[in-house]
């Protein structure tokens, strides 16, 4: 197809910026772009950068939710075998190792063959502590986050993404060094001398566990920063909602993959948990490697004053040599970025950007305060609770994972087909719902409704899946202009981390309290949020495209 350059239709906005005539500019952008399509470089590309962090970042949710059973009294400093709370971890430890927890009687001289009860008047303290790695993850995630926009300014797009896979490779090698220096596993009722001997270490092991988990959040936030944004600068235009997709669809994968490899049969056990939460270190050593065999982003190579380098990379990406009207779109986008004010003091305060900011905002904070996290990270408690013993808990944890994956996969299809809109505000309706009878049924009877419930909270991340689990990764790249998209996009995975912090801190400590209950805070929330976003989200498909 022979390529035209067609003048571009403009007009000032009272804010004083550049807004490009809708139907102009689409009919220009169609002139360009129609012939785009999958090339093998960006399929290399799309392939190593999603495996190297988001497949990462979904792993470090997905596994830590049945290791926590070997990882509480570990924390607590009762590292032995046998030292078990809940009944799926004792069922482990019985199965595979014997221990006793019977005959009671003849054990425990010491106090180190079981794991010491906790007081009720401590329990609410004691459950805030024992959730501290999660909230710890969420932190640095939420600080990786936020930061993410200056790796990338201030380093290239490929060497950002190298920075947050140095991160988890840190932290994978501090998570095996804990339980190598902090561990026990004497089956028998210990003595004083063995008890003395697995805690000299304690502190220090514990302190790495907690860095690990620091270092692993910071790259997961900064992967959810930097991946969308690299993806979104090599994919054609036409492409660019479908390649963030993936992002989320590999995040999602690897949720369930954490899953599989956290079972009994594989790493999850006492002496092997370590070893379940540091294998994902391969990916992102493989990562470093491999990111060098791929393209620098042609917009970052234009930023910098690279014009021949950037058409190389266009070209390859794209295996044509027709790419002179895409490197001038980028140009032009990039010109009105110099000479607009791209600042965080402007996002803030210009009153045209306060209602997409808000907007990205509630999207991501829902998107937490839905509930899924709730599901993602205490599964394995709630279902205990719920009356399903031994194995019987991981398969329906699992079955959170097959589902959160088969409807992302579905919502790649979906998104594109029904818009943005109708995906946020219907499943949201009917979230609202199910976050309705999830309270009375675990209130009315729990183990006789087992089944309804467990069906509910499946169709709820379905629902969640289709909409809420892809749609803010996508939304603040294509509703901000260029000139702060970077800053937007930071803003909003910070509020995502930010409400997931809140959401791990706090649903341990309001389930205490509400019982059944605590699940009509997330029915609140979603309602509210309705409301808002029926008011202020009008978008099917991107109809004005600002530069």
């Amino acid at each position: 197809m022979e390529s035209t350059i067609v003048p571009i239709n403009t007009h000032k906005t009272k804010s004083g910026s550049l807004q490009v005539n809708s139907d102009h500019a689409l009919e220009q952008i169609h002139s360009t772009s129609n012939d785009q399509k999958w090339t093998s470089s960006l399929i290399w590309a799309v392939i190593i950068v999603t495996f190297s962090t988001s497949f990462v970042m979904g792993v470090n949710t997905g596994g830590p939710n049945l290791y926590n059973g070997f990882i509480t009294p570990w924390l607590r400093g009762y590292p032995f075998p046998c030292q078990k709370e809940d009944s799926t971890s004792q069922w482990i430890a019985r199965v595979w190792l014997g221990c006793d927890y019977v005959n009671t009687a003849l054990k425990n001289q010491n106090g180190y063959y079981y794991l010491p009860s906790i007081p009720e008047k401590r329990r609410v303290a004691q459950n805030f502590i024992d959730s501290l790695h999660g909230i710890i993850f969420v932190i640095g995630a939420a600080i990786g986050s936020f930061t993410g926009q200056y790796w990338y300014l201030f380093l290239t797009r490929r060497n950002a993404l190298i920075m947050a896979m140095l991160f988890q490779i840190v932290a994978s090698i501090l998570m095996i060094s804990t339980l190598l220096i902090y561990h026990a596993n004497n089956l028998n009722d210990p003595n004083l001398l063995d008890i003395q001997l697995a805690l000299q270490n304690k502190d220090l092991a514990i302190s790495l566990f907690y860095l690990s988990r620091f270092l692993s959040g910071w790259s997961a936030g900064l992967s959810c920063v930097v991946t969308p944004i690299y993806l979104t600068d090599i994919s054609p235009r036409k492409m660019r909602g479908t390649l963030v997709t993936y992002h989320q669809l590999l995040i999602v994968i690897g949720v369930l993959i954490g899953q599989i490899v956290s079972l009994p049969w594989l790493l999850g056990q006492h002496d092997k948990w370590h070893w379940g939460m540091a294998w994902i270190g391969i990916f992102p050593l493989v990562g470093c490697f491999l990111m060098w065999t791929l393209d620098e982003s042609p917009r970052w190579l234009i930023q910098d004053r690279q014009r021949h380098a950037a058409i190389e990379s266009l070209r390859n990406l794209r295996k044509t040599n027709d790419i002179e009207e895409e490197i001038k779109e980028i140009e032009r986008e990039e010109l009105t970025v110099n000479i607009q004010d791209s600042s965080l003091f402007r996002l803030l305060t210009s009153s045209r950007f306060r209602w997409p900011l808000l907007t990205s905002i509630i999207l991501t904070g829902v998107s937490q305060f839905s509930g899924i996290n709730a599901v993602l990270f205490y599964s394995h408690g709630i279902f205990s609770q719920m009356g399903l013993l031994e194995d019987k808990v991981y398969w329906t944890v699992l079955s959170t994972g097959m589902s959160l994956v088969i409807s992302t996969l579905f919502s790649i299809k979906l998104i594109e087909s029904f818009g943005r809109r109708p995906l946020i505000l219907y499943p949201l309706a009917i979230i609202v719902m199910i976050m309705i009878l999830l309270s009375i049924f675990l209130k009315i009877n729990p183990e006789g409704l087992i089944i309804v419930i467990l069906l509910l909270i499946l169709l709820f991340i379905t629902l969640f899946a289709v909409g809420l689990g892809t749609i803010p990764y996508l939304y603040p790249n294509e509703v901000f202009t260029i000139s702060v998209r970077p800053i937007a996009h930071s803003i909003a995975m910070f509020s995502l981390f930010f409400n997931d912090a809140l959401v791990i801190v706090l649903f341990p400590l309001l389930r205490s309290i509400l019982n059944s209950y605590v699940f009509l805070i997330f029915c609140i929330y979603c309602l509210l949020s309705f409301v808002f976003l029926w008011k202020k989200v009008n978008m099917k498909f991107l109809s004005v495209i600002e530069f």
